[in-house]
């Protein structure tokens, strides 16, 4: 956190205050920053350390994946951030949650040799977060609080074959479920295209291990409920200066930042 705040003093950032969670497993951690003078940011974590269904997210949560009807045990190797923003002029509030979910990416030779196996667990694993990110934002609705979920997701409809076999992606159980519209989480991104060069829009561009070709494909999301009003003429952009044209000024200092491309969106709150 003072390594962030440090970091925007130094470029002079109006997003000067920093605000974590849970401590992560790894080396790469969930923050948040805001600027202080227009908005308030606390950690607000939801769920109840004696809940199977609804744990905090440092916690386990028990479900289903495999349609064996035997439970099994989820942890979260990053647990995702929750904070409550209070927009100080307004005094209106809601809730944030930040995620980064697994990825279903193969990263070793041994991951190869095991690919189906591997792959499999990879995308059950991402739906037992989804579910478990969901189930918070079900809390935080039941309670009247507007939600938005943000974050490296790692998944997207129509990402590979595995979700085909299950019929969903995670971005969709989080977004929740089409007989309850009031529920939903907006994705203002649109359905992705599927093209000659992968997905459009999209967030990211990788080099397919098997293929060796380049590949987009939208995997970071920003979903808001329905109670949040977006401002401008567009609210919502993705910032790849290969699909975006506000963006192409920009490229050098976008491929050099991240191997992602960032996302924003304007909220009237």
């Amino acid at each position: 956190m003072t390594k962030l705040e440090n970091f925007a003093s130094h470029f002079g950032l109006r997003t000067s205050k920093a605000k974590v969670g849970y401590v992560s497993g790894g080396e790469q951690e969930i923050a948040v920053l805001y600027d202080p003078t227009v908005l308030t940011v606390l950690h607000a974590p939801g769920g109840s350390n004696t809940s199977k269904s609804n744990p905090r997210f440092d916690g386990e949560y028990y479900i289903d994946t495999d349609d064996d009807r035997i439970k099994e045990v989820y942890k979260h190797y990053r647990p995702p951030l929750e904070v409550k923003v209070t927009v100080k002029a307004s005094e209106k509030e809601f809730r944030l949650i930040v995620a980064h979910t697994k990825s279903k990416g193969i990263f070793s030779s041994m991951d190869m040799v095991h690919l189906e196996r591997e792959s499999r667990r990879n995308r059950l694993k991402i739906f037992a977060e989804c579910s478990w990110i969901r189930r918070r934002v079900d809390e935080w609705l039941d309670k009247g609080h507007q939600v938005v979920v943000m974050g490296d997701i790692n998944d997207g409809p129509g990402m590979d074959e595995y979700e085909m076999r299950y019929g969903r992606s995670g971005v969709e159980i989080l977004m929740g479920s089409i007989f309850e519209p009031d529920r939903l989480l907006r994705n203002h991104a649109g359905k992705p295209v599927w093209g000659a060069m992968g997905w459009k829009p999209s967030t990211v561009r990788f080099k397919d291990r098997i293929t060796e070709t380049y590949i987009n494909v939208l995997i970071d999301h920003i979903l808001i409920s329905s109670g949040l009003k977006t401002s401008g003429q567009v609210p919502f952009q993705i910032w790849n200066p290969y699909q975006n044209d506000n963006a192409k000024p920009l490229k050098t200092d976008l491929l050099n930042a991240s191997d992602h491309f960032p996302i924003s969106i304007n909220l009237n709150v």
